[in-house]
């Protein structure tokens, strides 16, 4: 059986064809695929928009329950409030009417009859008197403590009552006779301590007193708090029902027993929730019962057992000095349909549109049809011509006509293959022509080569743009100086985030040490101070409240410790805090407590969550990833301070609040500076000014504030002193004058501290120059050294040790 190999189907696809049908593909899929999106966008917005209607209109149901709730409960703490005033003029009246009746007695009887009958018809005409539904009564007692009349506790008169206590250890009698030295009437109240404190519990008891001074007796009553709580509960009900809600909706009131006090169903009213006949009703009864043990007041949903309304929403309070329970309803159906109307809207307008570009995809696609139907009818006659030619080519020397092709790049190439026949009989012109091609092909190599360096010197361009401007001569002075702004602040950055690995690996490898030295801490904060005004305009951020609170005087303030990592300390979280505060307030303080400084960095800014609160001080962690995109930042910082602060003894920990602000702490101990160093300072001083007098010192600093600090550190040195405000004045002044020593501070603008002593030593080598360093860099040390300083201090600045090492100098 002989077997023939299957013939593959030929594909008779032209190419005109191919390419009106791949176009109109493509522009039918495009069309198709912009508009779905469009109309996937419209459905989604018209979900959202609906979503956020429901919401809107139950949180505005929601705010007007809250807001009528606490309507009523202001009403109720207005009336409890007003109790203890009632009960107090109440008090009042009763006891000033039984005096009246004491003096009307005593002035009739006074010299006819004796002081004992006299007493007797006061008692007699006092005793039966009473108010408060018989609770209240009027006593008597001396101004010694012996108790006079006691209607309802007969045993108590005649009695010394000074050490009578009540059931809550109050000395009532004592008390009493204390206030009557100095007054001749008064108030008095005591509250159960035993209870939560309220002064309305049943234990909250009111007294009025009032001065007898013909025998010297006072009188006095007393009543509860309590007494008229029945009486403010059914004025409070009164006015609950009173207030009026939508949709027919009114108030409850329950006890936290279970009692209903006060519901739209009057058959329900002085009824325990228990006793209901429908067990739903109980069941949400007992809900909202438990949900005001819980949380005392706030929202709970549930089904309504009598409406066809559909769920409903309540809002609950509690009374807690009542053990009330109040609370109102919306009904989410009706919030529903109300929805539904503008649901219908909402629904016809996307409708629209999506018609509305469904016509515009179709009326496209039909111009896109016959436009590709054109240009492929076009393509197809000149690949006709083309065919004709090449079959008549290859037994014919003929040309092909431009003429008949329609497209220009058809017609070009007619045109060459003209040439080629013209040439083909020609070998050596078919060679040169050849050779041309291959010329032409390298240099058509050369310029793709060119054209794609230029495309990767285009972004290229973007990257040292900065640089290449900067040598332009026509460049104002303030975009010049922006530019180097940009290139200045990216250099410290990096420059930062090295001194940070480099910190970060020698904590780790435990390499780093601690050069504890005595500075002043007042000193240190106004550097600061000042270091950061400057930062914080370079960032934009003038608006920003930032302040440095100082808790020491400057004698307080000199502690001994490593300045430069305290100060790396803070900088490293007032950065952290003014990057992360857009508006509000940096607070930096310090307070002494016990042996302790405690320093404070709190801020406004956008705070930290509970759970991500121990993660920020992990290396290369931050609260949340979103803020390294937005915020910038490597994570080493809060990882470096809280080790730096654990290698100066002390600790590091915050407290925050997400969208309130963030508080840092830092604690060290509290070292003073040492006594003999002290000691030898102080002994030496005179011999040091003795030896200073008549020396000529040049200071040079462009900071005013330390200018004067100096000043006053050395005025008592007999030393002549110049001052120099900047770099460029000093080199001037060493010109023309003659200084032993000069105080020169590094970090000054437009001739920096080295420049300036490389100057100052070209013309004076023998003058002896003291670096002032702030210390900001961990190497700072070794290149003042390197740079041939005679010697160096770090501020912040003690004045011993300034004129130590002046006296060491010269």
């Amino acid at each position: 059986m002989n077997l023939r190999p299957l013939k593959q189907k030929q594909n008779n696809l032209s190419i005109s064809r191919a390419y009106f049908l791949l176009f109109l593909v493509l522009t039918v899929s495009f069309l198709v695929g912009i508009g779905g999106i469009w109309i996937y966008k419209e459905v989604s917005k018209f979900t959202i928009e609906s979503e956020a209607l429901r919401i809107k209109s139950i949180a505005h149901q929601k705010k007007l329950l809250i807001s009528k709730t606490e309507e009523c409960t202001n009403f109720i703490n207005y009336q409890n409030t007003q109790a203890e005033n009632r009960i107090k003029n109440r008090l009042k009246n009763f006891v000033n009417q039984a005096h009246a009746i004491a003096s009307n007695i005593y002035r009739q009887n006074k010299g006819k009859i004796s002081d004992q009958e006299i007493k007797r018809r006061i008692k007699q005409a006092i005793s039966p008197m009473r108010f408060s539904n018989d609770k209240g009564y009027i006593f008597i007692n001396t101004l010694a403590g012996k108790g006079i009349l006691y209607p309802l506790s007969k045993e108590k008169e005649g009695q010394n009552l000074i050490d009578f206590q009540d059931l809550n250890k109050n000395y009532l009698i004592k008390n009493e006779i204390n206030l009557m030295m100095f007054q001749d009437e008064a108030y008095t109240k005591y509250e159960n301590p035993n209870k939560v404190k309220n002064k309305y519990n049943a234990y909250t008891k009111v007294s009025y007193i009032k001065k007898f001074i013909p025998y010297n007796w006072y009188f006095g009553s007393f009543s509860f708090l309590d007494d008229l709580q029945d009486e403010n509960q059914k004025e409070a009900l009164n006015r609950i029902s009173q207030i009026s809600l939508a949709d027919n909706n009114s108030f409850f009131v329950y006890k936290k027993d279970g009692t209903c006090l006060l519901h739209n169903n009057t058959e329900s009213i002085g009824k325990n929730y228990r006793d209901y006949k429908n067990a739903l009703r109980r069941n949400n009864v007992e809900n909202l019962l438990s949900h005001a043990e819980l949380k005392k007041e706030g929202f709970i949903e549930y089904e309504d057992p009598y409406s066809n309304r559909g769920r409903k929403v309540s809002y609950i309070a509690t009374v807690d000095d009542w053990d009330w329970i109040i609370g109102a309803g919306i009904y989410t159906r009706d919030i529903d349909a109300n929805i539904q109307t503008a649901h219908i809207e909402l629904r016809k307008t996307v409708l629209n549109y999506i018609y509305q570009i469904i016509i515009l995809i179709g009326i496209t696609i039909l111009i896109f049809y016959f436009t590709s139907k054109f240009i492929s009818k076009k393509m197809n006659r000149n690949f006709v011509s083309f065919n004709n030619f090449f079959r008549k080519a290859s037994t014919q020397s003929i040309k092909i006509n431009p003429d008949e092709l329609y497209f220009p790049e058809f017609r070009d190439m007619s045109k060459t293959i003209n040439r080629m026949i013209d040439i083909r009989s020609q070998k050596e012109k078919e060679l040169e022509i050849a050779k041309e091609r291959a010329e032409e092909s390298d240099r058509l190599k050369s310029s793709f080569l060119a054209n794609m360096s230029h495309e990767i010197r285009t972004p290229m361009n973007a990257i040292i743009g900065f640089s290449e401007l900067l040598q332009e001569d026509d460049i104002p002075y303030d975009t010049r100086r922006q530019f180097f702004n940009h290139i200045k602040n990216s250099g410290n950055s990096l420059l930062n985030l090295i001194n940070d690995i480099i910190d970060f690996s020698k904590i780790e490898s435990g390499e780093l040490k601690i050069s504890r030295t005595i500075f002043n801490l007042n000193q240190l904060f106004d550097e600061l101070h000042q270091t950061f005004e400057k930062i914080k305009t370079g960032k934009g951020k003038d608006h920003i409240d930032l302040q440095f609170l100082k808790g020491l005087n400057d004698e307080q303030s000199v502690i001994y410790t490593d300045p430069f990592r305290l100060r790396q300390i803070i900088t490293n979280l007032v950065e952290n805090s003014l990057k992360f505060t857009e508006k509000g307030s940096v607070i930096v303080s310090y307070q002494l407590n016990g042996g302790e400084i405690i320093f404070s960095i709190k801020d406004t800014g956008i705070g930290i969550s509970k759970d991500k609160q121990d993660v920020i001080f992990n290396q290369f962690r931050q609260a949340d990833d979103s803020h390294a995109r937005k915020y910038g930042g490597t994570g080493l910082g809060l990882s470096i301070s809280k080790k730096l602060a654990k290698l100066l003894n002390g600790k590091m920990w915050l407290e925050s609040t997400v969208n309130v602000g963030s508080s840092f702490f830092i604690s060290i101990p509290y070292q003073k500076k040492k006594s003999s160093a002290v000691n030898s300072t102080s002994n030496e001083d005179s011999d040091f000014n003795k030896k200073l007098a008549g020396k000529k010192i040049l200071i040079v600093d462009d900071y005013k504030v330390n200018l004067t600090l100096l000043e006053k550190m050395l005025k008592t040195t007999g030393a002549e002193l110049i001052i120099a405000q900047n770099g460029k004045i000093a080199v001037d002044y060493c010109m023309n004058n003659h200084f032993d020593l000069i105080l020169l501070d590094l970090q000054m603008p437009n001739l920096n501290g080295y420049d300036t002593f490389k100057l100052i030593k070209k013309d004076s080598p023998n003058t002896k120059i003291i670096a002032q360093t702030a210390y900001a860099l961990a190497n700072e040390k070794e290149q003042v050294l390197k740079s041939g300083f005679d010697g160096f201090i770090t501020k912040p600045i003690i004045k011993q040790e300034l004129i130590e090492i002046i006296h060491r100098m010269i």
